[in-house]
């Protein structure tokens, strides 16, 4: 039996939800600005600051904790949470130690056990951050995760060893700095594990929730190098690590909030957005501090970490745009490879429904022999039966149509007769002038952009015409009257793979032809079914629905190209390439 006491899928936040969210956060940005105007926070290490700090940890822990008990989330994510639970409320116990004996409470003295402490919550957080589920590996992706790696831990090193190049830590004691340097090998462990998970991406990601985790180590890294810096310059001044403190919590509280809230999805999504899903912020937020401890440090030219520093920013920034530009390339070239795919598919599907409409075809005009025969035999005997004379004229005219339609179904299966008879592209193109005028009709304006240099291509008339027939059909019906269809006709040396290309010409000089009419255009979301035997997006009762598929089984099984653009209210352009070698 299913428990209970678990919570139901929650869709969206209460009205009392975001209350108590916009109380929250009013509440942590006083205390974030506390710091800056008086001496507030954890690390002044009174009971003020202490208190304020047990309270913030405490909220989004049992935010946390219920959370967790959602029915909804996956099983991984939920452990995660509770991991994450555990090691906040570690903190707040610690916290209350510190509390209790800022308040004078006697607490028997035990040796390490700060340090033993801080090393179980860090443990149990970064267990948390390893226990989120992740899609597997994408091609291409270790690369990114090591770059990555390298410039977040590399930046966090590089700005250790100029803090510790300051005055402050030349005679600190060496315990602390000993602890010190456990801290920060702790900070560069999460700043592995929140690389492997923004570069990878979580399973079903509550994207608001993890973008805000993700904040929670930046700001944590932040604080640890501020407070370093703090002792490294011997100011005592402490108001920026304790506000960074308060920010912290802040996003732990945001993150608690939508991991309580948000609905998680049933696919994978990536993090970011599609034009922008190979960048990861990470080691550009690493960058922009060590630039900040070097402008700092142009503050003090004596600084012995001047020059490293400035040397590590110039090798961090030749990483980060190593990064960038091989994650360009992997995104185009995945797109490519998709765009590939696609056009595959689309092609392997136009093949076969040219074969089911290639048998369709040829039921049809075996059955129509039969009809026109016997309607001709009904037309001999009817004799002066002017009745039966009309009935058998019309069902032998019918059957004709239908031979027709067989015909077109033929000639977008790709099955042709052979036409004995060639001539240039140019040539026949003219000859049709005349027709193509009478079929678009006095209502619509046609140009001719006939290059007298162009149109080598040697063609069988009677294709062309086919093609021109069918595309001004389209075209007219595209149009409203007073619409403008233009017809071209140019030569090309090299046929370069272009968008919105349904048929790719193989390389070589082609002659084309191109009509181009300036009606509604086709959606986005149509351009790919076009060329299917009688898809249409007309309606049903107007549209004929064999136009493009025709034109496609006719390029197809010439070896020619074919290529369409659309834009919706804007007009259609269709570009048929025939080889001129």
């Amino acid at each position: 039996m299913e428990s209970v006491n678990r919570l139901t899928p929650v869709h969206g936040m209460p009205p009392h939800t975001r209350l108590w969210l916009a109380l929250g956060t009013a509440v942590l940005l006083l205390l974030i600005l506390a710091p800056w105007l008086v001496a507030f926070g954890p690390l002044e290490g009174d009971a003020k600051g202490t208190f304020a700090a047990m309270l913030v940890m405490g909220v989004p822990a049992v935010l946390l904790a219920v959370a967790s008990r959602r029915d909804d989330l996956d099983p991984r994510l939920r452990q995660a949470l509770v991991l994450l639970v555990l090691s906040m409320g570690l903190s707040v116990a610690g916290n209350l130690l510190r509390l209790l004996a800022a308040l004078d409470v006697p607490l028997p003295n035990v040796p390490g056990l700060s340090v033993v402490s801080n090393i179980v919550i860090w443990a149990f957080g970064l267990a948390a951050l390893l226990r989120i589920p992740l899609v597997p590996l994408s091609r291409g992706a270790r690369w990114q995760i090591a770059t990555d790696t390298v410039i977040a831990v590399g930046g966090l090193a590089l700005a250790i060893f100029a803090i510790w190049t300051l005055p402050g830590f030349e005679h600190a004691p060496y315990a602390a700095r000993l602890q010190m340097l456990a801290y920060n090998a702790m900070a560069a462990a999460n700043l592995v594990a929140l690389n492997l998970i923004v570069v990878r991406g979580p399973t079903r990601p509550i994207r608001r929730a993890i973008w805000c985790l993700a904040a929670t180590i930046i700001v944590e890294t932040t604080y640890l190098v501020a407070m370093q810096y703090t002792i490294g310059r011997q100011t005592r001044d402490f108001s920026l690590p304790n506000s960074l403190f308060f920010v912290d919590y802040l996003a732990y509280l945001f993150a608690a909030v939508f991991f309580l809230s948000d609905p998680q999805p049933r696919t994978d999504l990536p993090l970011l957005p599609e034009n922008v899903r190979a960048f990861n912020p990470l080691p550009m937020a690493a960058i922009i501090g060590v630039s900040v401890l070097l402008l700092l440090s142009t503050l003090h030219p004596s600084d012995p970490a001047l020059f490293p520093l400035a040397l590590g920013l110039g090798a961090l920034a030749l990483l980060l745009l190593a990064r960038v530009v091989g994650a360009t390339s992997e995104i185009l070239r995945l797109a490519r490879e998709e765009a590939a795919t696609l056009q595959r598919e689309q092609s392997e599907r136009l093949r076969l429904m040219g074969r089911l409409a290639g048998g369709i075809a040829h039921i049809i005009n075996n059955l129509m022999t039969v009809v026109i025969g016997h309607a001709g035999l009904i037309e001999h005997s009817a004799g002066p039966d002017q009745d039966l004379l009309g009935s058998a004229h019309e069902i032998g005219a019918s059957a004709r149509r239908a031979s027709g339609l067989a015909e077109r179904l033929r000639l977008a299966s790709g099955h042709r007769r052979p036409d004995p008879h060639r001539s240039s592209l140019l040539e026949t193109v003219k000859l049709q002038r005349e027709s193509i005028s009478q079929l678009a009709g006095q209502a619509h304006a046609i140009t001719w952009e006939l290059d007298e240099a162009g149109g080598r291509a040697s063609v069988a008339p009677t294709a062309v015409e086919a093609i021109m027939r069918e595309l001004i059909l389209n075209a007219v019906d595209a149009t409203a009257d007073g619409g403008h269809i233009t017809i071209r006709v140019r030569d090309e040396p090299g046929s370069a793979i272009q968008s919105g290309m349904i048929v790719s010409p193989k390389p070589g000089p082609y002659s084309i032809l191109e009509v181009e009419d300036s009606g509604r255009g086709i959606p986005p979301d149509d351009l790919s079914r076009v060329c299917e035997p009688f898809f249409t997006t007309r309606p049903l009762s107007e549209g004929r629905g064999l136009g493009l598929s025709v034109v496609y089984g006719i390029v197809a099984s010439s070896g020619g190209g074919l290529r369409l653009a659309s834009s919706v209210g804007k007009g259609t352009c269709v570009t048929v390439y025939f080889a001129a070698s």
